[in-house]
């Protein structure tokens, strides 16, 4: 299983990398939402995690965007942003989960 983690936190990305590799995903890092764009538009993902807080495109800009044109790859939303009406919002948009960090 391919994965796509969105994490602009460099410690956090690693953390989180090593121990999905450790289970045995194949892990790619984007550190913001440009670039988190640029490797799924040139990859096929099973999973994105996606965190919301991202230099140069916002992660909620990036689901959207994702969305606009792919129902079927699965994207679960890992952020700090923990209120309700945050959580309705990421998974209105089409997240299949949302996770408070």
């Amino acid at each position: 299983m391919k994965l796509l983690l969105v994490e602009d936190e460099e410690d956090l990305a690693l953390v989180l990398a090593k121990g999905l590799r450790k289970s045995g995903y194949a892990v790619d890092i984007a550190a913001d939402g440009e670039e988190a764009l640029f490797g799924y538009e040139i990859n096929s993902y099973d999973l994105i995690i996606l965190d919301l807080n991202l230099p140069k495109l916002d992660g909620l800009e990036v689901l959207r965007r994702i969305r606009a044109e792919d129902s079927l790859t699965k994207v679960l939303i890992l952020s700090a942003r923990g209120r309700i009406d945050e959580r309705v919002e990421g998974l209105d948009m089409g997240a299949n989960d949302y996770l408070v960090k």
